[in-house]
């Protein structure tokens, strides 16, 4: 149960020993002689689950309510540099501006003229002059698993939904180590039959991005420094 469950419980409880120590309501007497200590037992039960939940909010919720609040800060930082670490791949394919649009996703057949005019043994554009798409592939791959590890070393307060996304893009082809154009000895001059495997990846990325403005995207605005007006 949550805390809002919880709370609304021990609002119930405190309802029935107000009742019984203010009011005239008694018990009914199902049983000659039960009344009195079945009203005794509820009073205890309610008393002890007050005190219980007292002790619970401020030694237990409190404190990790202040732990995540200042962790979510730090996964959603890390989030959104994985999200726009991977865009950097769609801008150089696409040759655009660097900040171009997060949501704009190609489509595997559109993955697969992007990818056909990709020599990979020649300069990427836009990010590096003098090196090679292998390198920004690979150099984009050993960002994101980086900031995946340091996220789940941040520990319980990573959401479920969250690892999941992560832990599969981890699986992926895309980010496997020395698979195909991650690897330096990659020797074909085009990416073309790779289109499903970025295609895949990046819809990750996509449900990725949803999780982030959908739960983390205010965190890391709280996180950004006032702005100050002169």
């Amino acid at each position: 149960m949550n805390i809002k469950g919880l709370s609304i419980f021990a609002v119930f409880c405190l309802v029935i020993v107000l009742i019984i120590d203010f009011s005239t309501f008694k018990i009914p007497e199902l049983i000659e002689g039960t009344a009195t200590t079945a009203e005794t037992l509820i009073y205890t039960l309610c008393i002890s689950y007050i005190a219980s939940f007292i002790f619970y909010f401020l030694n237990v919720y409190l404190k990790e309510k202040r732990e995540r609040d200042s962790i979510l800060p730090l996964i959603a930082n890390e989030v959104i540099l994985i999200i726009v670490n991977n865009q950097s791949i769609i801008n150089a394919l696409k040759q655009k501006p660097i900040n171009s649009s997060l949501k704009d996703l190609p489509t595997q057949e559109e993955f697969k003229q992007l990818l056909k005019d990709v020599n990979p043994k020649k300069n990427a554009p836009m990010f590096y002059k003098n090196k090679p798409w292998t390198y920004l592939f690979q150099n984009r791959r050993k960002n994101t698993t980086d900031k995946i590890d340091k996220i789940f070393s941040l520990g319980k307060h990573i959401d479920d939904q969250l690892r999941v996304i992560l832990f599969k893009m981890q699986r992926t082809l895309y980010l496997r180590e020395d698979y195909a154009f991650n690897s330096s000895s990659f020797e074909k001059d085009s990416l073309t039959e790779y289109s499903l495997v970025f295609y895949n990846y990046f819809e990750l990325i996509q449900e990725l991005l949803a999780f982030y403005e959908k739960n983390l995207k205010k965190y890391y605005e709280r996180s950004l420094p006032e702005k100050r007006i002169f």
